[in-house]
């Protein structure tokens, strides 16, 4: 039977679930799933600090697209903008009041609560402190990174546009920007955090001291 420390030193691939021996790499250096060749893990020791910028950026991006007009309707003459938010009271005033909360959880708090948590959880290894609360952060994660569906709506949003573009003039406002930019910014966190890594990180910062 492996103790955990020795379990630590395996990795199970995603695709697969190919278990492999994790091996010391090279700065910048990748590991690839022997069997599907699916990416596993990489070394990179500025991982830290890449990545609290990309999350400070989304977070910044992400108040402009809940802050300011996202898109301007046009329909003869009558004229409409929303934002993100607005559109959640235009859901509330049709009496569309499970729609809209779901809208109000899936599209704003959980993408906002998931690049808060992700900030704190960096910032919080970085200075090595506050162990617990990375621990209880990192749990959140897993549970609330499924449920961000900003991009879903984005999609959304751009299908209801290319069918109302026969019948009224729409202008793209500010959030819409801010908007896409999150998106990438997202995308680009993802692709850049290993939560495998953040979990090793914590265990070999705090070990059993997880208080601190």
């Amino acid at each position: 039977m492996l103790t955990d420390k020795e379990l630590d030193n395996f990795i199970i691939c995603k695709k697969c679930n190919t278990l492999h021996k994790k091996i010391p790499l090279h700065q910048g250096g990748k590991a690839l799933c022997s069997k599907c060749n699916t990416f596993i893990y990489k070394r990179d020791n500025n991982m830290l600090e890449k990545s609290l910028a990309l999350v400070v950026t989304a977070l910044i991006s992400l108040s402009v697209a809940f802050t300011f007009t996202i898109i301007t309707i046009n329909i003869n003459g009558l004229s409409k903008s929303l934002s993100l938010l607005s559109l959640f009271d235009v859901l509330l005033e049709h009496h569309q009041y499970i729609v809209g909360i779901m809208f109000l959880f899936l599209t704003v708090l959980f993408p906002f609560m998931m690049l808060s948590s992700m900030f704190f959880v960096l910032f919080f290894i970085k200075i090595e402190k506050y162990g617990y609360a990375i621990k209880r952060l990192l749990i959140l994660l897993s549970h609330i990174q499924h449920w961000n569906m900003l991009d879903i709506f984005f999609i959304s949003l751009l299908v209801a546009m290319v069918k109302l573009f026969d019948y009224a003039k729409i202008e793209f406002g500010v959030s819409f920007l801010a908007l896409l930019l999150t998106l990438i910014l997202e995308l680009m966190v993802t692709k850049n955090i290993n939560f495998d890594t953040l979990w090793q990180k914590y265990n070999n910062i705090y070990g059993e001291d997880n208080d601190r």
